[in-house]
């Protein structure tokens, strides 16, 4: 079996807001299960398969959700701080 391309790596990418991602489209529930492991209290929901384009700034990178045709973008599994049904996702044990 080939190795995936993009493994499940979650990392924080917010500024003012709470912003979490993994490169490629992962399973949902897998995700959240994996944000709540570091970031439970944060008040993350929303979770979502988006692209993404990363452009340079001044000491880091931003990360824009764009249409999967613009050039450059990349698929991303992302969720946000008070995104849709982040109450339920606080009540989520993490998987061992």
């Amino acid at each position: 079996m080939p190795k995936e391309k993009y493994p499940l790596a979650v990392e924080s990418v917010g500024g003012d807001t709470y912003i979490v991602m993994s490169r490629g489209h992962h399973d949902l529930r897998v995700f959240m299960a994996e944000v709540i492991k570091d970031y439970g209290d944060w008040n993350l929901g929303g979770a979502q398969h988006v692209w993404i384009k990363t452009t340079p700034t001044k000491g880091g990178w931003n990360y824009n959700i764009v249409d999967q045709n613009t050039r450059g973008a990349w698929p991303a599994t992302y969720c946000w701080e008070y995104g849709e049904g982040y109450e339920e996702w606080r009540q989520v044990k993490p998987c061992a």
